[in-house]
């Protein structure tokens, strides 16, 4: 049977579609077999040893042909890695592209036959490395041409850790969740959850020593942790604070270092406890934010009780992130000092008023400032009223 190479019959056109493609370079299906597919789940990033080849990677077009339609030369851009012959594939790409890139690997397999070279291969599907494909319980494999996953035997061990991450993950008061191989923590709705063997899932109540937010799901971890125990509001206060520009970093500084906690009460306002009192933060429609402080009365000079309602603190539009500043710094400790200061200052400009008054009628009682002399006693005698004025203010400021 004659056996024709593609790249004979195609190079040309290949190579002329292959102006549009954004690669390095074109692989063939009948060159690969003496390479390898590598199939991975979600992201190439999160493959055992990325970190050493991923200065090797290029992208390349990977060519397969459709003879069905008439534009039949179709491309797919890859991750291709020479040293070691392998293509990075994800795994939700791989079937629509096996389906005819087979075909070219077959006949790969054949001209090498026909022209008596061994061939370390029987069969296309001998290239494919389904190794990092593990799912709870199922195991990758190809199946009449296409990637499926197929219930396998599980052994003892297997079922006790997979019991240990499930009970894990039940466990309400745990909130962060690793790999004892990892460096990175996730919130229990992260996706990458599901890629840690559950022989080394990890549980804790507590953020773990030496590790690192996950960057995928940092901002839901951030706001489980400001919105417990109202978790089921996490939806409706991240469209709050997303709208009003509130970044990651600055989430996760108000939750882990400022500690605040966030809900939305029955009006749409967001209701913020602070280190001592409760804020509310109102007229998000308007674009005017206003901020509200619980009332609450003094029982000593010193003490105080919180009661119903709120007052509105007088802070008219104020950034979200100021606000939050705001109420970070807020106790009641500097509320009494800010109170004292002002005191302290109001009696410095009544004693100030006075003075200057008895100073006034002094100078106007003079028989130089009624006949209209005493210029130089008069500029005296302002001289050291001002100077009286600065020295007393400078002692409370």
């Amino acid at each position: 049977m004659e056996v024709n190479s593609e790249k004979t019959f195609y190079e040309i056109n290949v190579t002329e579609a292959f102006r549009t493609v954004d690669a390095d370079v074109i692989l063939w299906g009948e060159d690969l077999y003496d390479a390898k597919i590598v199939l991975y789940p979600k992201k190439i990033t999160a493959l055992p040893g990325y970190g050493e080849i991923k200065e090797r990677l290029v992208n390349a077009g990977l060519v397969y042909f459709n003879f069905r339609t008439e534009n039949f030369i179709k491309f797919t851009v890859v991750r291709w890695d020479e040293v070691t012959r392998r293509i990075y594939i994800a795994e939700g790409n791989f079937n629509a592209i096996w389906k005819y890139l087979r075909n070219s690997v077959r006949l790969g397999i054949k001209i090498k036959q026909k022209n008596g070279e061994s061939v370390s291969i029987e069969k296309a599907e001998d290239i494919i490395d389904l190794s990092n494909l593990q799912r709870k319980g199922s195991g990758a494999v190809i199946k009449d041409g296409q990637l499926v996953y197929e219930a396998r035997e599980v052994s003892e061990s297997e079922r006790l850790a997979l019991g240990r991450k499930q009970s894990a993950l039940d466990n309400q008061k745990n909130r962060y969740f690793y790999s004892k191989f990892g460096d990175r923590y996730h919130d229990k709705d992260c996706e990458m959850i599901r890629e840690i063997p559950p022989e080394d899932f990890l549980a804790s109540t507590v953020v773990p020593e030496g590790y690192k937010p996950c960057r995928k799901c940092c901002r839901r971890v951030y706001l489980r942790k400001a919105c417990a125990p109202y978790v089921k509001q996490i939806r409706i206060v991240d469209h709050i604070l997303r709208k009003q520009g509130i970044t990651d970093s600055q989430l996760g500084k108000y939750a882990f270092e400022y500690g605040l906690k966030f809900r939305v009460d029955e009006a749409g306002d967001l209701v913020v406890k602070g280190k001592e009192d409760t804020w509310i933060i109102k007229a998000f429609d308007s674009g005017k934010l206003t901020l509200w402080h619980n009332n609450y009365v003094k029982t000593t000079p010193e003490e105080r009780y919180i009661t119903s309602g709120f007052h509105n603190q007088g802070m008219e539009g104020k950034k979200l992130n100021a606000l939050l500043e705001y109420i970070n710094d807020y106790t009641f400790e500097k509320h009494l000092a800010a109170e004292e200061r002002a005191e302290q200052e109001k009696a410095a400009l009544e004693y100030v008023a006075e003075e200057t008054n008895q100073r006034i009628s002094a100078i106007e009682q003079t028989k130089s400032f009624e006949a209209g002399g005493g210029q130089e006693e008069r500029k005296e005698l302002f001289g050291r009223l001002k100077n009286f004025v600065k020295r007393l203010f400078l002692k409370f400021v």
